[in-house]
């Protein structure tokens, strides 16, 4: 009865998220593209916008072009800084003061997953007063946010082209999966000079949670023609360019082949959903503070290969995709190089395999809530049964 609660609650979200009203962002690719964003905010006319960061990226230097920018075209702004990984709700209700006591009329939100999904939440705060559970769930707010503009500082989340924002709470620890159609950017900057400076681990991390997105939408029961050609690219600029990226920072082309490949895979998943993957990766970093990325990479592999015969097919396709193998080498030989391409690649790109202080009696809750958020959220392949997720976390502490 269990299986066919999810497939109905699955068929229901896939629906909604397929008819939620979407106003496709205008996008600024290229070298200083974050500089023309910032121009076309004073175009628009707006005389006061808050920047959204973190403390490390407004203290680095990296924000100054951006403030010149906008100060040579008379446009004022405040700043705030306190955005921190996995941002709970105090955080956004603090950065929503700031615009309501600066009296902000447009956010900028300049960073990485974390940033963009805070900002996300700011912007629809300010418009829609409230608590965390307000806004849990999908279009639960009626009104429009403020505008947003977005300059994602990390190629990896797709932060910046999703419906969709993580918040934590900051009492329970509990992350808040939050989908509406109005924290969609309305601009955004792919700029992979701002990504030059991201040091290795953070490359190889955000990579991973880009194709992360990009197999867990692929093999979506959602997925649609336009989904799986983003899912597709993303995949093969992946393993075009991420290896590039993380051995040689200042390589233009693989950074801007990288946030290229962040953004199709963001597309892709904002309609489709992910997996069982995120459903654990949400809980490694509630339980043990694994950051994001890595916690995807952990387990992206294990999963994948868990779906077994279901999902060969498609896996197949992403190996040829990915350049990893030929039609006619048979599915379940392609599906099984695709999954050893991905260990291979976490391997050379140095990710952690475990997360520090996984205990024992941590393994029971991760699981239990990994399969209330796939059952509730995700149309996966098929639903796993609690032994093989409990196998799969629990080969995490022998990894």
């Amino acid at each position: 009865m269990k299986i066919l609660y999810f497939k109905l609650r699955a068929f229901v979200v896939t629906w909604l998220m397929r008819l939620l009203p979407r106003n496709p962002p205008i996008v600024f690719k290229g070298s200083n593209s974050a500089l023309t964003l910032c121009e076309q905010v004073a175009t628009l006319g707006f005389e006061k916008v808050i920047l959204v960061t973190d403390n490390f990226l407004d203290s680095s230097g990296l924000l100054d072009g951006i403030k010149g920018t906008l100060e040579k075209h008379g446009v004022q702004f405040a700043v705030f800084d306190g955005v921190l990984p996995d941002p709970a709700f105090d955080q956004v209700q603090a950065g929503e003061a700031v615009i309501r006591t600066e009296r902000c009329q447009a956010v900028i939100a300049v960073g990485g997953g974390s940033v963009l999904d805070a900002a996300k939440m700011m912007a629809m705060l300010h418009t829609n007063p409230g608590t965390l559970d307000s806004f849990d769930g999908i279009q639960k707010s009626k009104n429009p946010g403020l505008p947003l503009f977005a300059i994602p500082t990390t190629a990896g989340t797709g932060s910046e082209i999703t419906l969709a924002a993580v918040i934590t709470d900051p009492v329970t620890h509990r992350k808040a999966p939050i989908v509406d159609s109005k924290m969609i950017p309305g601009y955004i900057a792919l700029d992979a000079e701002i990504m030059k400076g991201m040091p290795p681990g953070i490359t190889a991390a955000t990579g991973m949670d880009a194709l992360t997105h990009a197999v867990e939408s692929y093999l979506s029961k959602a997925s649609t023609a336009s989904t799986e050609e983003h899912a597709v690219t993303a995949v093969r600029l992946i393993f075009k360019y991420l290896q590039r990226a993380f051995s040689e920072g200042g390589d233009m082309e693989a950074r801007d082949g990288m946030a290229l490949a962040a953004f199709y895979a963001g597309a892709a998943f904002t309609k489709t959903s992910v997996g069982y993957v995120h459903g654990i990766a949400h809980q490694l970093g509630r339980v043990c503070g694994t950051p994001h990325g890595n916690a995807n990479a952990m387990v992206l592999p294990e999963v994948i290969a868990a779906y077994g015969d279901c999902a060969h097919a498609r896996l197949a396709d992403l190996a040829v995709a990915a350049g990893i193998g030929q039609r006619g080498e048979g599915d379940a030989s392609l599906a099984g190089k695709f999954i050893q391409a991905i260990i291979d690649l976490r391997k050379t790109l140095e990710l952690p395999l475990q997360p520090k202080d996984l205990k024992a009696v941590d393994i029971p809750g991760i699981v239990d809530e990994a399969i209330k958020e796939a059952g509730d959220l995700y149309p996966v392949p098929r639903y796993m049964s609690e032994e093989e997720l409990t196998r799969i976390v629990a080969g995490l502490r022998a990894a």
